[in-house]
């Protein structure tokens, strides 16, 4: 609706894990980098962590694309959901791409047994688990140790390495729950946490996603930037209000985004949570 008016090529504050439009400050570069490492150097495996909305999608999103880079390595990506062992393995048995060739799969036994058998064919997979913060199921974390004690000779046919390299990324407060599970924290070799933006890094990030958009890089006014600091620092609800900012600006025909704007576009795109609080309370 607004993209003409604003000479915009598309919406740049999609919330979407677009590549393109990646913003790395210092601490997403030196995060993804750390990821690279623990793959490539086939440790056992690490966390990701960071509040919602922080960036850690778009972090797994570019391991991604620097594993595809890398053909010594199966890159899989698990959004966990509660449940039992045997759920995990039909997902990680399914996105391997091995799931008809284990008959039956009914426990998760059935996936560790083919694994133990087949995994010298099927060579090193690195398993991302998103949401890792919802998994308290002891057995869930049985089955994990057990995955991550699996091993593999490398190419050269002597040197005996890990078959997964398991990376747990979900809420900051995961790294609590791990404790309760020491066998675990042991084998993970790496916590990395990813914190909101500071003022300079949101001036940066409104930009960068403007200028990839195909649009002026100052149709946000510094000083309505700086006023959406004060509030809000996460990049997720940064998009929100952006989005909401440049609908009020062309629907009231603004030449740009001034402090006003982007207080009324925090107040309305504030308005569902408040909403939703006044609802639960």
């Amino acid at each position: 609706m607004y993209l003409d008016y604003w000479n915009l090529r598309e919406a740049p504050f999609q919330n979407v894990a677009d590549a393109r439009y990646a913003y790395l400050c210092s601490q997403h570069h030196e995060g993804l980098a750390r990821l690279v490492y623990l793959v490539q150097n086939r440790k056992l495996g690490g966390i990701l962590t960071g509040p919602y909305g922080v960036g850690k999608t778009m972090v797994l999103e570019l391991l991604d694309q620097e594993m595809q880079k890398d053909r010594t390595t199966r890159y899989i990506h698990v959004d966990y959901h509660p449940g039992s062992p045997l759920g995990l393995a039909r997902q990680i048995a399914t996105q391997m791409g091995i799931r008809d060739r284990i008959t039956p799969l009914e426990e998760p036994g059935d996936l560790l047994t083919f694994l133990k058998m087949e995994g010298g064919k099927l060579g090193h997979t690195t398993l991302v688990i998103d949401e890792a913060q919802i998994i308290e199921s002891s057995d869930v974390y049985h089955f994990l140790h057990l995955l991550m004690n699996l091993t593999i000779k490398n190419k050269m046919g002597f040197k005996v390495e890990p078959a997964f390299t398991l990376i747990l990324a979900g809420f900051t407060d995961m790294t609590l729950l791990l404790k309760k599970d020491e066998s675990m924290c042991q084998r993970l070799q790496m916590v990395w946490n990813l914190d909101p933006l500071d003022d300079q890094q949101i001036l940066e990030y409104i930009q960068h996603r403007i200028r990839v958009a195909g649009g002026d890089i100052w149709i946000f006014e510094r000083d309505a930037v700086y006023e959406l600091a004060k509030h809000h620092h996460i990049p997720r609800r940064i998009n929100n209000i952006c989005d909401v900012a440049l609908m009020l600006g062309y629907a009231s025909n603004q030449k740009s985004i001034n402090v006003d704007l982007i207080n009324q576009a925090i107040e309305e795109a504030d308005s569902l949570r408040t909403h939703i609080e006044e609802v639960e309370e």
